[in-house]
Protein backbone atom coordinates (compact mmCIF):
# COMPACT_ATOMS: atom_id res chain seq x y z
CA UNK A 1 0.00 0.00 0.00
CA UNK A 2 0.91 3.66 -0.95
CA UNK A 3 1.58 5.90 1.63
CA UNK A 4 -0.44 8.93 1.90
CA UNK A 5 1.18 11.93 -0.06
CA UNK A 6 1.97 14.96 2.71
CA UNK A 7 4.92 16.65 0.85
CA UNK A 8 5.82 17.09 -2.95
CA UNK A 9 8.90 18.41 -4.83
CA UNK A 10 8.25 19.91 -7.94
CA UNK A 11 11.69 20.35 -9.99
CA UNK A 12 11.32 23.22 -12.71
CA UNK A 13 13.66 24.27 -15.22
CA UNK A 14 11.78 27.70 -15.72
CA UNK A 15 10.32 26.59 -19.15
CA UNK A 16 6.98 26.94 -20.65
CA UNK A 17 6.71 23.27 -20.58
CA UNK A 18 6.76 22.82 -16.96
CA UNK A 19 3.17 24.69 -16.21
CA UNK A 20 1.42 21.13 -17.14
CA UNK A 21 3.36 19.81 -14.28
CA UNK A 22 2.77 22.71 -11.57
CA UNK A 23 -0.61 22.73 -12.54
CA UNK A 24 -0.64 19.01 -11.42
CA UNK A 25 1.57 20.02 -8.57
CA UNK A 26 -1.11 22.49 -7.17
CA UNK A 27 -3.66 20.48 -8.12
CA UNK A 28 -2.18 17.21 -5.93
CA UNK A 29 -0.90 19.57 -3.33
CA UNK A 30 -4.34 20.82 -2.40
CA UNK A 31 -5.85 18.00 -2.79
CA UNK A 32 -3.68 16.25 -0.37
CA UNK A 33 -2.83 19.28 1.85
CA UNK A 34 0.40 18.21 1.06
CA UNK A 35 3.43 20.54 1.60
CA UNK A 36 5.19 21.88 -1.99
CA UNK A 37 8.53 22.75 -2.53
CA UNK A 38 9.38 24.34 -5.79
CA UNK A 39 13.18 23.40 -6.77
CA UNK A 40 15.38 25.01 -8.99
CA UNK A 41 18.99 23.90 -9.68
CA UNK A 42 21.52 25.76 -11.70
CA UNK A 43 23.35 23.12 -13.30
CA UNK A 44 27.23 23.34 -12.43
CA UNK A 45 29.54 23.32 -15.03
CA UNK A 46 32.20 19.95 -15.48
CA UNK A 47 35.30 20.74 -13.37
CA UNK A 48 37.63 21.40 -16.15
CA UNK A 49 34.83 23.74 -17.80
CA UNK A 50 34.74 25.75 -14.59
CA UNK A 51 38.61 26.05 -14.24
CA UNK A 52 39.06 27.26 -17.14
CA UNK A 53 35.87 30.07 -16.86
CA UNK A 54 37.25 30.42 -13.68
CA UNK A 55 40.86 31.19 -14.74
CA UNK A 56 39.50 33.36 -17.86
CA UNK A 57 37.26 35.78 -15.82
CA UNK A 58 38.50 35.04 -12.79
CA UNK A 59 37.02 33.38 -9.55
CA UNK A 60 35.40 36.32 -7.97
CA UNK A 61 33.76 36.99 -11.12
CA UNK A 62 33.03 33.88 -11.47
CA UNK A 63 31.06 33.58 -7.88
CA UNK A 64 29.73 36.73 -8.70
CA UNK A 65 27.99 35.63 -12.22
CA UNK A 66 26.87 32.08 -10.49
CA UNK A 67 25.77 34.58 -7.53
CA UNK A 68 23.15 36.90 -10.18
CA UNK A 69 22.09 33.82 -12.06
CA UNK A 70 20.87 32.00 -8.87
CA UNK A 71 19.20 35.86 -8.19
CA UNK A 72 17.82 35.70 -11.98
CA UNK A 73 15.89 32.33 -11.02
CA UNK A 74 14.73 33.52 -7.95
CA UNK A 75 13.01 36.17 -9.30
CA UNK A 76 11.68 34.75 -12.20
CA UNK A 77 9.99 31.41 -9.55
CA UNK A 78 8.85 34.39 -7.25
CA UNK A 79 8.78 37.55 -8.87
CA UNK A 80 9.24 40.42 -6.85
CA UNK A 81 6.63 39.35 -4.18
CA UNK A 82 7.52 37.14 -0.74
CA UNK A 83 7.66 33.52 -1.43
CA UNK A 84 4.42 33.08 -0.62
CA UNK A 85 2.13 35.36 -1.89
CA UNK A 86 3.70 34.32 -5.37
CA UNK A 87 2.68 30.46 -4.53
CA UNK A 88 -0.60 30.74 -3.02
CA UNK A 89 -1.65 33.58 -6.13
CA UNK A 90 -0.63 31.00 -8.68
CA UNK A 91 -2.61 28.03 -6.39
CA UNK A 92 -5.23 30.95 -5.87
CA UNK A 93 -5.50 31.10 -9.76
CA UNK A 94 -5.07 27.42 -10.54
CA UNK A 95 -8.62 26.67 -7.90
CA UNK A 96 -10.15 29.20 -9.35
CA UNK A 97 -9.79 28.02 -13.48
CA UNK A 98 -10.36 24.58 -11.84
CA UNK A 99 -13.05 25.22 -9.34
CA UNK A 100 -11.60 23.90 -6.43
CA UNK A 101 -12.97 25.28 -3.40
CA UNK A 102 -9.16 26.75 -2.08
CA UNK A 103 -9.97 27.05 1.57
CA UNK A 104 -11.33 23.38 1.68
CA UNK A 105 -7.95 22.27 0.02
CA UNK A 106 -5.92 24.40 1.41
CA UNK A 107 -2.21 22.66 2.27
CA UNK A 108 0.13 23.37 5.01
CA UNK A 109 2.80 25.17 3.07
CA UNK A 110 5.57 25.99 0.31
CA UNK A 111 8.97 26.62 -0.09
CA UNK A 112 11.13 28.10 -2.99
CA UNK A 113 14.83 26.34 -3.49
CA UNK A 114 17.33 27.44 -5.62
CA UNK A 115 20.03 25.77 -5.58
CA UNK A 116 23.81 25.24 -7.77
CA UNK A 117 25.08 21.43 -8.55
CA UNK A 118 24.21 18.55 -10.27
CA UNK A 119 20.74 18.30 -11.19
CA UNK A 120 19.89 14.74 -10.30
CA UNK A 121 21.91 14.80 -6.88
CA UNK A 122 20.41 17.65 -5.89
CA UNK A 123 16.36 16.80 -6.92
CA UNK A 124 17.58 13.52 -5.27
CA UNK A 125 18.84 15.49 -1.91
CA UNK A 126 15.98 17.71 -1.47
CA UNK A 127 13.82 14.82 -1.87
CA UNK A 128 15.60 12.86 0.82
CA UNK A 129 16.17 15.92 3.28
CA UNK A 130 12.60 17.26 2.95
CA UNK A 131 11.22 14.07 3.12
CA UNK A 132 9.33 14.27 -0.18
CA UNK A 133 6.33 11.30 -1.25
CA UNK A 134 6.29 12.51 -4.54
CA UNK A 135 8.50 14.46 -7.03
CA UNK A 136 7.02 16.16 -10.21
CA UNK A 137 8.87 17.10 -13.61
CA UNK A 138 8.02 17.76 -16.22
CA UNK A 139 9.03 16.84 -20.05
CA UNK A 140 9.69 18.23 -23.19
CA UNK A 141 9.00 17.63 -26.57
CA UNK A 142 11.16 18.06 -29.92
CA UNK A 143 10.88 17.86 -33.90
CA UNK A 144 11.33 14.06 -33.92
CA UNK A 145 9.17 13.23 -31.34
CA UNK A 146 5.77 14.41 -29.50
CA UNK A 147 7.32 13.59 -25.87
CA UNK A 148 10.75 13.20 -24.86
CA UNK A 149 11.64 12.16 -21.35
CA UNK A 150 15.02 13.52 -21.46
CA UNK A 151 18.58 12.24 -19.98
CA UNK A 152 18.04 14.15 -16.53
CA UNK A 153 14.60 12.32 -15.95
CA UNK A 154 16.03 9.17 -16.77
CA UNK A 155 18.97 9.33 -14.37
CA UNK A 156 16.02 10.77 -11.67
CA UNK A 157 14.16 7.90 -12.21
CA UNK A 158 16.80 5.67 -11.67
CA UNK A 159 18.03 7.22 -8.72
CA UNK A 160 14.89 7.98 -6.72
CA UNK A 161 13.35 5.77 -3.88
CA UNK A 162 9.89 7.51 -4.37
CA UNK A 163 7.50 8.00 -6.95
CA UNK A 164 8.62 10.29 -9.73
CA UNK A 165 5.42 11.47 -11.69
CA UNK A 166 6.79 12.69 -15.73
CA UNK A 167 3.72 15.42 -17.02
CA UNK A 168 4.05 16.04 -20.37
CA UNK A 169 3.36 19.52 -21.91
CA UNK A 170 0.48 21.34 -22.48
CA UNK A 171 0.54 21.13 -26.20
CA UNK A 172 -0.61 17.62 -26.84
Amino acid sequence: MLKPIKSILFATDLTKNCQQALDFTISIATQFRAKMYLLYVIEKLPEVTDDRVKGIVGVHEWEDLVSLHKQSAQKSLLGKTPTNAVVRQAIHDFCMREGINEGVNDFQSRQIIVSYGDIVDDVITHSKENEVDLIVLGSHKNLFAKQVVGGTTKRILKKSAIPVTVVPPQDY
